[in-house]
């Protein structure tokens, strides 16, 4: 049964709140600190400490890094400026000028030369890939091109892995969030003064639920948008689970509202429609152009190996107008990161995308009947009280390897042994 948390982000998000979240729910912080020992920059220290916003305890977890305190936006700011601009708060302001930034490459560099776990380091990876399409579609750049000031510190880094790693930490399969809430005025950045939320937040939030709050102060964070943006396929939408953890985490601000964030974890129940049932996948994707097709048999094999439901190719033109090929497939979520390992091992990708999404599901039942050709297997599924039955083509294909038959006039044969009630 797939595990899901659920963030409501009563008092906003970002990445020291999930953070914070996934910690007070149960998630190791000490073998989080150790995973993230093992990416190479250094300097960096960890807080944690128990605090109380507006009667609600929380735990508040931050990564410290002497130098890039001025330009962490994960840091929410106090609502009771009078000038209408929310400024960012920072430690040690007069290390500006140091900071030049980074690129998307640089962050995957760090990512990939880490001792992270594959899957810890493709869902870090794609937070950020997701960050880089929104900033640049913002400054009309190019996700190469752009470059990360706040978001490229150690620290915001070190926020997205570590979110990463605890929800390997915590078993979670699928993350779902609240509306986003929304805060009133100006917000001060690195580019200059940006309406609230800023535009790359804003792009992150396209298509998902808003709360307006009338508070004045940022509270969903770019950092904080981007995991929740990057893991969650429908914002707003609240799943059905089974609460086993329930954790808290808190930002700086004192907001009228809790400036918290909920985290609830649990086995998902599992959702009907009538007499279907509703699962959710993960849908692969990855582009070839540059491979001998007679390839692609061997990798198919590798990918259903691997736990695909379905696998498939589709005939496509790449860049330049090359022909080529979209290798596609469907896997559950738990075996999405082994199958994208299969697709790359299996072919020249270099990258695999995916996304999640539901599927409506007929239930089925396997069972087996004896036949003068052997015991067969047979699938029953009910559609509006209907059954309908099939047999399992592997046992059809089998017996017509053994008695040098069609396989048509084999299934024909078997077929009439297959109950009829």
């Amino acid at each position: 049964m797939s595990v899901g948390a659920y963030f409501e982000m009563i008092g906003g998000a970002s990445g020291n709140m999930i953070l914070g979240a996934l910690v007070d729910a149960g998630a190791d912080l000490e073998r989080i600190e150790r995973a993230l020992q093992t990416i190479p920059v250094s300097g960096w220290a960890i807080e944690r400490k128990r605090v109380v916003k507006r009667g609600i305890a929380a735990t508040y977890v931050d990564l410290v890094i002497p130098g890039e305190d001025n330009l962490r936006e994960d840091h929410h700011i106090p609502y009771d400026r009078d000038d209408g601009i929310v400024h960012h708060e920072h430690k040690h302001a007069h290390h500006h000028k140091h900071q030049p930034g980074r690129r998307l490459s640089d962050i995957v560099e760090i990512i990939t030369a880490s001792g992270l776990t594959q899957r810890q380091k493709e869902r870090a990876e794609a937070v950020y890939r997701r960050l880089a399409q929104a900033e640049a579609l913002v400054h009309g750049s190019t996700t190469e091109e752009i470059v990360f000031h706040e978001l490229g510190q150690v620290d915001a880094i070190l926020d997205v892995a570590a979110a990463c790693i605890a929800l390997d930490e915590l078993a979670v399969d699928e993350v779902y969030c609240s509306a986003y809430p929304v805060g009133e005025g100006a917000i001060s950045m690195h580019h200059g003064l940006y309406p609230n939320p800023p535009p790359a937040t804003a792009e992150l939030m396209r298509g998902a639920p808003t709360i307006a709050t009338g508070v004045r102060g940022e509270l969903v964070t770019t950092t904080g948008a981007a995991i929740l943006s990057t893991f969650v396929a429908r914002p707003g939408e609240r799943p059905s689970l089974r609460y086993e953890r329930i954790g808290y985490g808190a930002g700086t601000s004192d907001f009228p509202i809790p400036n918290v964030l909920r985290v609830e974890i649990g086995p998902l129940a599992e959702q009907r429609a009538g007499d279907l049932r509703i699962d959710s996948v993960v849908v692969l994707e990855t582009n070839v152009d540059d491979m001998s097709p007679q390839y692609f048999e061997l990798a198919l094999e590798r990918l259903y190996e691997a736990g695909a439901f379905e696998a498939w190719l589709t005939p496509t033109t790449t860049k330049k107008s090359r022909p080529g090929l979209v290798f596609s497939a469907i896997a559950p979520p738990d075996r999405a990161e082994a199958c994208a390992r299969a697709m790359l091992a299996q072919t020249s990708s270099l990258g695999v995308r995916f996304r999640r999404q539901e599927r409506y599901v007929l239930e089925r039942e396997i069972a087996t009947v004896r036949t003068p050709l052997g015991d067969v297997r047979y699938k029953t599924a009910t559609i509006e009280g209907r059954p309908r039955r099939s047999l399992e083509y592997d046992d059809v294909a089998r017996i017509a390897r053994e008695t040098g038959r069609p396989p048509a006039d084999v299934a024909r044969e078997l077929e009439r042994y297959i109950p009829n009630e």
